[in-house]
């Protein structure tokens, strides 16, 4: 444990030179060389975990009432660590070039970096330490600091809605988990999540409602639907490194600990399992169909969280009924594909959200009904965006499809028990498989019209090339998603001890032989590779054909020289789709249309609002006004929900003496 505590320490240390030197390059260099010493630390000190499996551990005494804390990285915390702290130390190396220009306006950037520090510190507390209160401790310093990571331009008064809106949604979350806690610390009377582990594994009424909490509160950490509705005004409102690390990084600390609790229950009931895979079919289908429909760019990327976090829960669901049913082969393709997703979802969400970023660094806005055209502009920018898009829409030959091709291996595996439980999951990857065209959609629309055709706003900013700091974050990680999808056996390496730990629960595990994932998957990535090939090939005929002679439009049609008008705009192009769902996803209209003899212009424009938020907001705002009506009648209303507030503190308290 001693590299974990150095880094931890080198984390700390950073931030504190990170707001107190003078300069804001020595503030750069503080925050940059300290998470580079913390990331090299980390990784000598999870490897050899990832490679034999074996945890790693300590103890430090703590006066009561934490009492003994103890500090153990299993495969499972070396597995998130692996990746999630060297993606923050990226983070920063972009964050350094995004906010160039906000220094030159008087900014500091001091705090904001020392933030990010600060980040990365509590997530190696949450993944390393096995105490409740040291978890919650953790927890609420990344939430905080993402809140306040999240408002970094706070003058503008739609940023501090959206970071007070997650503020509240991530403590609602918080609040959720501490009651679970109670549950457990009062049957155990201890906080070492080791010492819960004999209630979670018998089975119980309080046990499957502890359960469901825990399922709840991370749920809202990690945003699924429809927990999710604090995460697209987050991510539109913060800056795109944040969103980055937000979807990439913080969130995923609310899958962390839904396996956490996993292993420590050992042997699942399947109605667990179903329970998972239901929530996380509804969050995959409906994030897809929000992503198709919005038309700010960083907002579509968030809506695609939902819809990604979804496919991972997915395969945490399966592999979960694997255990319920002393399935191992099923366990473990389901805990394979997703663990195998969620570091690959890192990855290209990151790079999508560095691109997008990119693009408002160089245009000033990320609606793209108001961009096009930017590929000419900047092409690397709009390479690695593609690579991405590629990506997340699960296509070879990247990563993506890797992991979405062993989710379907489990959901159609021999070992699904015959009748209605092979139905349902043969009916979840019918449904996996729309998920994946929706996406695809998305991310075609998205791409091509940002990036292709012609601006549509002549009041954007001329678009150029975006900064060197920018674009290495960005080739950073599509080099990891190329990698991955033409090389899976190194994903497979890296999320394999996690898989053998989950799949090891159950006792029948030993007695069956286990499958070969990577000579699986070795088909795939062969044909992921000849179909890379095949495209690179076809580049350099037309590179070729483009240079011999000069271009043509092969379809013209008496227009040689189109307008910006006389092509698709981001709504125009998902509307005979978006219309099929109207019911799930209202669109608002607002419209001038031309009237009289000489009209003046008219305008159309449409919002797709989140069905889920705007129901919310309509109690809330119902519940105001049925407040303000009664006081209006009666003045003793405030003494009244003050009494009410005390009779729920003591309903609260006497469940908790309940359950002791």
């Amino acid at each position: 444990m001693g590299p974990i505590v150095m880094a931890a320490v080198s984390l700390l240390t950073g931030a504190v030179l990170a707001i107190s030197l003078p300069g804001q390059r020595a503030r750069s260099w503080s925050a940059l060389v300290s998470q580079g010493v913390a990331t090299l630390l980390v990784v000598y000190a999870v490897i050899p975990v990832l490679a034999s499996g074996v945890a790693i551990e300590a103890t430090w005494d703590w006066p009561y009432p934490i009492e003994g804390v103890r500090g153990r990285i299993d495969a499972l915390s070396a597995f998130f660590l692996v990746w999630s702290v060297p993606m923050t130390f990226i983070g920063t190396v972009y964050a350094v070039g995004y906010l160039k220009p906000y220094l030159k306006h008087g900014r500091d950037a001091g705090w904001h970096l020392a933030l990010l520090n600060m980040t990365s510190f509590a997530f190696v507390g949450v993944y390393a330490m096995q105490h409740a209160l040291v978890f919650l401790l953790g927890w609420e310093i990344a939430a905080v600091a993402a809140w306040l990571l999240v408002i970094w331009d706070y003058p503008n008064q739609k940023i501090r809605f959206a970071g007070f809106n997650y503020l509240v949604s991530t403590h609602i979350g918080m609040f959720v988990l501490v009651a679970a806690f109670m549950i457990l610390h009062s049957q155990s009377g201890s906080f070492d999540f080791a010492a819960f582990a004999p209630f979670l594994r018998e089975p119980g009424q309080l046990r499957d409602v502890t359960f469901v909490l825990l399922v709840v509160a991370f749920g809202l950490k990690s945003a699924f639907f429809p927990f999710h509705t604090w995460l697209p005004r987050a991510h539109s409102a913060a800056p795109a490194h944040v969103s980055a690390l937000m979807s990439g990084v913080i969130h995923k600390a609310g899958l962390f600990a839904l396996l956490r609790f996993i292993l420590l229950i050992g042997t699942p009931e399947a109605w667990m399992g179903w329970f998972l895979v239901a929530g996380s079919v509804l969050s995959a289908v409906m994030g897809a169909l929000y992503t198709s429909t919005q038309r700010d760019l960083k907002r579509l990327l968030g809506y695609s969280s939902t819809e990604n976090v979804g496919i991972v829960g997915i395969g945490l669901g399966v592999g979960v009924l694997g255990l319920a049913w002393h399935e191992p082969v099923l366990a473990m393709l389901g805990f394979t594909g997703g663990a195998l997703h969620l570091l690959n979802h890192a990855l290209f969400k990151c790079l999508l959200f560095y691109g997008a970023g990119a693009v408002y660094h160089v245009a000033h806005t990320v609606d793209i009904e108001r961009l096009g055209g930017l590929a000419r502009r900047m092409p690397s920018t709009a390479a690695l965006f593609l690579i991405g898009g590629i990506a997340i829409a699960g296509l070879p030959p990247l990563n993506g499809f890797i992991s979405e091709f062993v989710l379907y291996a489990g959901l159609l595996d021999g070992a699904v028990p015959a009748g209605i439980p092979r139905l349902l999951l043969t009916g979840v990857a019918a449904v996996l498989a729309f998920v994946g065209a929706v996406s695809a959609l998305s991310i075609v629309r998205a791409f091509g019209v940002t990036f292709l055709g012609q601006r549509r706003d002549a009041k954007v900013h001329e678009a150029h090339e975006a900064p060197r700091l920018l674009l290495v974050p960005m080739t950073l990680h599509a080099t990891g998603v190329v990698l991955l999808g033409i090389w899976p056996a190194a994903g497979l390496w890296i999320v394999g001890a996690v898989v053998r730990q989950l799949v090891a629960t159950d006792v029948t595990a030993a007695a069956i032989p286990l499958p070969d994932v990577d000579a699986m998957v070795a088909p795939a990535a062969l044909a992921s590779l000849a179909l890379a090939a095949l495209v690179g090939v076809l580049l350099l005929l037309v590179r070729r054909a483009q240079h011999a002679g000069a271009a043509h439009v092969t379809w013209g049609c008496g227009y040689g020289a189109p307008s910006s008008r006389m092509q698709y705009s981001g709504t125009s192009f998902s509307l005979p789709f978006s219309a099929l769902f109207e019911g799930v996803m209202p669109r608002l209209r607002r419209q001038s249309l031309p009237t009289h003899y000489f009209p003046a212009d008219g305008h159309l424009s449409t919002h797709q609002v989140d069905a889920v938020e705007r129901r919310m907001f309509q109690i809330l705002g119902d519940g105001e006004q049925a407040v303000q009506q009664l006081r209006a009648k009666s003045p003793d209303v405030p003494r009244y929900a003050f009494g009410a507030g005390l009779v729920a503190v003591g309903l609260i308290v006497g469940l908790a003496m309940l359950a002791r």
